[in-house]
């Protein structure tokens, strides 16, 4: 085990290579939107940064090297300035760097006369006058390191070979169609200048780059929260970032800053493990791990960094062991192993090594990966690492919809405190360093897109124009389905006792107004919570559809849709207090049967649109969750979407189980996009257009995308035959930016409308990007999406047509009378992508094969690629 953890501490860096991306254009830039639509005026919270001219920085490269040794004997170095580590494990290894950058500022004077300098803790150092001395390396082997094993620590500055120096003239150079030519060295001085003050606000703690939150919170009005159960509790901060953008004029582009105020959840500091687990509700010192309350325990920790707390890792601070929770596991005296060849448990191996004899032996132990599989620690024996923020995957009780309500400000309220908070952390300064003045945010001009034509059946139109809806693009039934489907065997199903007597009737009598051919339902029940039996009866039956009306305090939502899965039988469930309300709400018994048609393969509307009337346009979208199936080692979902059915707005998919990693998409677009390819050919015809959406992807990620994703694409058209070669577009999107947009209607700052479109100013001055706002925000302040055309073989197709095309499939939702917040195919891609985590969880995870994930085997048995369902929308 000593070995074990050893191996995991001492490793060599990983040395990867691979063929530079970013050497090809992204799609030229084209015209932006400048009439389809009505104009109005937005606020942002984005400020030009504006820089003295010819003020030269100049970067030097930092190399900081630790030196240990190894249980052999030999010894391993370890570069810190160019970690790729996560989480805690990063954030040490930064603070190792800069506790070497401190002793080269005491040893050398040329790191103190002149500058000022600018140290990110990592590889580089910025500084506004050249130093004295440009070559600076020495060794160090005290005071730096708590280790036993520590030897020495190297540090190494020298003048970078490209870009040593720029000046505040280069701003053009920092873009580039090309994304690897682009000369980012300006930007990143600039994102450690103006961070400067945050660092040193004696009141703010970092996270990661460039998040930082108050300590003390007095002079902001926000409330705070604070949970028992974990000792959670809540911080308020801003994230920013520093870009070129358009600005006034795209030949003369500027760096602006944007500046975002977070309302992030926090777990406590430093607190032994076993603290934080007597805070939770049914802890006690002997759980076992397969208990209820210790898998919901279980749930809040998985994913946490801790840090060994024993013997001779007792105190070591930021030089410390760091282990993530995988699980819970069996109790030090139930978990064996080998020493030497000899078996022995984890309670005895600690009273053998330590001399520790554990106060809880009868505890769950905490299940850690090792270099060759798994380790075990009791709870005891670790401690919680810091400023770890908490995950929505860890919130067990009403944290998420508490950090929603926090967040859901009215935009005038978050916008002055979004400014409040700003200030106070030090990111708003008026004169930084005498050459940055830091403007108020920017007022540009938008497009507000007209709506497109909802029709029902009969030709019939809905009215987007309606001076009695509560929001302007909320619509009402105006007739008919547009294609209703019939349902003539289906079941419904009650727990035993639980029947709501008329509830079918009323379901179909509203399937029947609604243009279906509907039969009532046969009615079963579930007994003793055996719902395997309810689903081989059905099966048997050859139901069309299980529909469940089930309280929501029996949580038969995950199993159902696994059996779902398993069975490949339809499904769809509604909460009993739901059914109540059908008796008296014609909107409920209607949103029922609008999910219904859909999943049977109706389509409830079509939309009447100038860009969204193309019968041969595929479009597809893909979406992550990032969510694991409950274990971060598990692998995660892939949700996609694609209009592939018998009509070009039914929009259906799937979900693909792929590896974690920086790249989730990339493994799967080629097939994904062959299976999507034979569905579309064989129920409409092969289309001659294809247009994809990736959500979730940062602009690093942009080559990744134009030059090995359109790869993917050609490949897949090449498959179905040598002779395909459609028309493509790649679209990326993210709501993962800081910019908040608010429309300033007469001096008030409000949301912004449904539609609202802007592409110029605050946008790349060499990528094609727009900021959109698709949905009405029901609380709070909207948030537009932002989308940048990556790659297309139609130069022609001007901006205007892919915005309204975008906002047009953000109505093609077909269940809810309103749009939604992506474009279908990456918002109903994401539910698959749930839905995917979802039967994961309930098959207890991953199928293995001699130790490692079989994901091969995992999507034949979990997915449902081979199912009849996939021909469905059955996640509707």
């Amino acid at each position: 085990m000593e070995n074990e953890i050893a191996n995991l501490v001492i490793s060599e860096n990983p040395s990867k290579t691979s063929a530079k991306l970013g050497l090809v254009p992204l799609a030229a830039k084209k015209p932006r939107n400048a009439d389809r639509g009505k104009k109005v005026t937005v606020e942002t919270n984005i400020r030009k940064l504006s820089i003295a001219p010819n003020q030269p920085i100049f970067k030097y490269a930092v190399e900081v090297n630790f030196v240990y040794q190894k249980p052999d004997g030999t010894e391993c170095t370890i570069e810190m300035s160019k970690s790729t580590k996560k989480g805690t494990e990063h954030d040490y290894d930064k603070i190792k760097c800069q506790k070497v950058y401190e002793e080269a500022v005491g040893r050398y004077e040329a790191l103190r006369k002149g500058g000022p300098f600018f140290y990110d803790r990592q590889a580089s150092l910025y500084t506004l006058t050249k130093l004295q001395l440009e070559n600076i390396a020495f060794d160090v082997t005290q005071g730096i390191s708590k280790r036993p094993n520590f030897k020495k620590a190297q540090f190494i500055l020298k003048k970078v070979d490209e870009s040593f120096q720029s000046t505040s003239n280069d701003i053009k150079k920092t873009v580039n169609p090309c994304p690897a030519n682009a000369d980012r060295t300006l930007l990143e001085a600039m994102n450690m200048v103006v961070s400067g003050p945050a660092f040193e606000n004696k009141n703010v703690i970092t996270v990661g780059a460039c998040v930082h939150y108050l300590i003390d919170l007095k002079n902001i009005d926000v409330q705070s929260k604070f949970y028992e159960e974990g000792a959670l509790y809540s911080g308020v901060g801003a994230s920013k970032s520093v870009k070129t953008l358009e600005g006034s004029d795209r030949n003369a582009p500027s760096i602006f800053m944007t500046t975002e105020m977070k309302t992030t959840l926090f777990h406590p500091d430093d607190w032994p493990l076993l603290d934080l687990l007597k805070s939770y509700r049914g802890f006690t010192t002997n759980l076992k791990a397969n208990t209820p309350a210790a898998q919901r325990i279980e749930k809040a920790l998985v994913g946490l960094d801790v840090q060994l707390n024993y013997g001779p890792h007792v105190g070591l601070g930021a030089d410390g062991i760091v282990m993530k929770i995988r699980k819970f596991s069996t109790s030090a005296k139930e978990t064996n192993f080998l020493v030497d060849g000899k078996n022995t448990n984890v309670a005895a191996y600690f009273k053998s090594k330590y001399g520790i004899n554990l106060k809880y032996p009868d505890l769950f132990t905490i299940e850690a990966k090792g270099k060759h599989g798994k380790i075990h620690f009791p709870p005891e024996l670790l401690v919680l690492c810091p400023n770890q923020t908490v995950t929505n995957d860890q919130m067990i009780n009403n944290e998420q919809a508490d950090m929603i309500k926090m967040s859901a400000a009215q935009p005038h309220i978050r916008k002055s405190t979004t400014d409040s908070v700003v200030k106070q952390v030090g990111l708003a300064s008026n004169n930084i360093h005498g050459f940055i003045k830091v403007e108020e945010p920017v007022k540009v001009d938008a497009i507000v897109l007209n709506k497109p034509k909802i029709i029902f059946h009969g030709n019939k139109f809905a009215n987007l124009d309606d001076p009695k809806s509560r929001f302007p693009t909320d619509f009402n039934r105006a007739g008919a389905y547009f294609i209703a489907k019939d349902l003539a065997n289906w079941e419904m199903v009650f727990v035993q006792g639980e029947e709501v007597k008329g509830l079918a009737d009323q379901l179909v009598s509203e399937m029947r107004t609604n243009g279906m051919k509907t039969n009532p339902p046969a009615v079963s029940f579930i007994v003793h919570g055996d719902l395997n039996t309810v689903f081989q009866k059905a099966k048997a039956a050859k139901r069309q559809l299980l529909f469940f009306v089930v309280k929501s305090r029996y949580n038969y939502h995950q199993q159902i849709k696994a059996l779902e899965q398993r069975f490949d039988l339809l499904t769809q469930e509604i909460r009993l207090e739901t059914a109540e309300k059908v008796f008296r709400q014609p909107q409920t018994r209607l949103n029922i049967t609008n999910k219904t048609n859909m999943k049977l393969g109706g389509l409830n509307y079509q939309i009447g649109s100038e860009s969204f009337n193309k019968p041969n346009r595929l479009i597809v979208g893909f979406e992550t969750s990032q969510r694991s199936g409950g274990n971060p080692d598990y692998p995660i979902s892939v949700g996609f979407a694609a209009n592939m059915l018998d009509h070009h707005q039914k929009f259906a998919g799937g979900y693909v189980y792929v590896k974690r990693s920086n790249n989730v998409f990339g493994s799967i677009v080629k097939d994904t996009l062959v299976k999507v390819l034979e569905t579309t050919k064989k129920n409409r015809g092969v289309p001659n257009d294809i247009l994809l959406y990736f959500n979730g992807i940062s602009e690093g990620q942009f080559a990744m995308l134009n030059e090995e994703f359109s790869q993917h694409v050609k490949e897949a058209c090449k498959f179905m035959s040598p002779s395909y070669q459609p028309h493509f577009t790649i679209i990326a999107s993210s709501k993962t930016h800081n910019e908040r947009l608010y429309k300033s209607d007469k001096g008030r700052i409000v949301n912004l409308e449904p539609g609202t479109v802007i592409d110029h100013t605050i946008v790349s001055p060499v990528y094609n990007e727009w900021f959109h706002a698709s949905a009405v925000a029901r609380q709070g302040t909207a948030k537009a999406t932002k989308f940048t055309l990556i790659f297309t073989t139609q130069p022609n197709e001007p901006m205007w047509n892919l915005e309204q095309l975008t906002n047009d499939l953000c109505y093609d939702h077909q269940i809810v009378f309103h749009p939604v917040g992506l474009p279908v195919p990456l918002y109903i891609a994401g539910r698959y992508s749930q839905r995917g985590a979802m039967v994961l969880n309930e098959n207890d995870g991953p199928i293995f094969a001699n130790g490692e994930v079989d994901l091969v085997a995992t999507n034949a048995q979990y997915g449902y690629g081979n199912k009849a369902l996939f021909n469905t929308r059955f996640n509707a």
